[in-house]
């Protein structure tokens, strides 16, 4: 015999939130008139008592939403990495057709200063041209700076609901970051590598990204960390980035030459992975190094076949994008708030035997 479930209703809702029945519709509707704080737990009594609501008819009757996309290009710099994060938020996209959404895209260069200023001038042209006509903005912020933060901070101001991916500024009113923890990437990168050196002494080299960038620093002084802590037999030489990947190849050649310590590397970024690789080649050494890379793409897939990294700390671009999407999204036409102000991405480290469960990703 089947049982009739009961289909909660605004009402319902009211009662168990004790705000009114007005109030609930507007924060299900989204809809001025309440505030942020009632909105939020109007939503959670609503989740809470499993309320649905026919979204696609409710989100084609209210006006359009505006949602835009700001992240590192896909191609040139950004496609280690990038990439993959577009393809993420691509795949969310279409899988939830039919909505009544302005989706708008922007790319800016992950080139040193000159990306730092695009990305600047996209956010700031976005907001003078759609101020608190923008629902919903999704960006990766390429630098750590208060100059960022009161970019952010301003867009936040207007209403508009911000999700950013990997660096996080917490006082800027954003809706939550989707990330890694950045120090737990790095302490895991390390004790993989000390796991297999522990019982050496020596330097490892750790080609540690942008400086600007918070999440590069927190994943190196991670790694760092480890080590000072476990293993003392170990030094950690960490070196910043010159922005070219060519740059990048000859500072780490220079250092696998002159630095005879030297018996592991680990790059923290994606982008460095490669020339960390060709560095080690080229210096001849790369019998007595162990190499670990950052994230999955065809290169450095290839490089693990060859034996050239011996492992991967793959950080879930492509999850991080569609998770961030995904949140933006239900926050916006669903109403449904984030599970909190960070959501993790799982890290994992690849190896030859497992890289068949990521070829999906690449």
């Amino acid at each position: 015999m089947l049982m009739e479930v009961k289909k909660i209703t605004l009402k319902d809702i009211a009662q168990a939130s004790g705000y009114s029945l007005v109030s609930v519709h507007r924060a299900l509707n989204n809809k001025e008139g309440v505030s942020k704080a009632v909105k939020q737990e109007i939503l959670n009594v609503a989740n809470e008592m499993g309320y649905t609501a026919n979204y696609v008819a409710s989100a084609l009757k209210r006006r359009q939403v505006n949602l835009a996309v700001v992240l590192p290009e896909p191609e040139e710099g950004g496609k280690y990495y990038f990439r993959y994060i577009w393809k993420g938020c691509r795949v969310y996209e279409a899988e939830e057709e039919g909505y009544n959404m302005n989706v708008m895209n922007y790319t800016f260069s992950v080139d040193g200063d000159s990306g730092d200023r695009e990305q600047v001038e996209i956010l700031r042209n976005l907001y003078e041209e759609w101020g608190g006509q923008l629902d919903g903005l999704l960006t990766a912020p390429n630098i750590n700076s208060s100059r960022m933060e009161c970019l952010l901070s301003q867009f936040t101001a207007k209403g508009v609901a911000v999700v950013l991916i990997d660096n996080d500024f917490k006082d800027c009113g954003r809706l939550c970051c989707v990330a890694p923890n950045d120090t737990y990437t790095g302490q895991l990168a390390a004790e993989l590598m000390n796991m297999v050196l522990k019982g050496q002494k020596g330097t490892i080299l750790v080609a540690a990204g942008d400086e600007g960038s918070l999440s590069h620093k927190m994943n190196a002084a991670g790694f760092e960390d480890y080590f000072r802590k476990n293993n003392a037999d170990i030094t950690v030489r960490c070196i910043q980035d010159l922005y070219r990947s060519e740059a990048n190849k000859q500072q780490m050649l220079a250092c696998f030459r002159e630095d005879e310590s030297i018996i592991g590397a680990y790059s923290v970024r994606a982008r460095n992975t490669i020339p960390l690789c060709e560095a080690a080649i080229a210096s001849g050494r790369i019998q007595e190094l162990f190499l670990v890379g950052s994230d999955l793409f065809p290169e450095s897939a290839q490089m693990l076949s060859d034996g050239i990294l011996k492992a991967i700390v793959y950080k879930g671009p492509y999850q991080k994008g569609y998770q961030g999407y995904k949140t933006l999204f239900e926050y916006l036409i669903k109403g449904i708030p984030p599970k909190g102000e960070a959501i993790s991405v799982p890290i994992s480290i690849i190896l030859q035997n497992n890289i068949k469960f990521y070829e999906e990703f690449i």
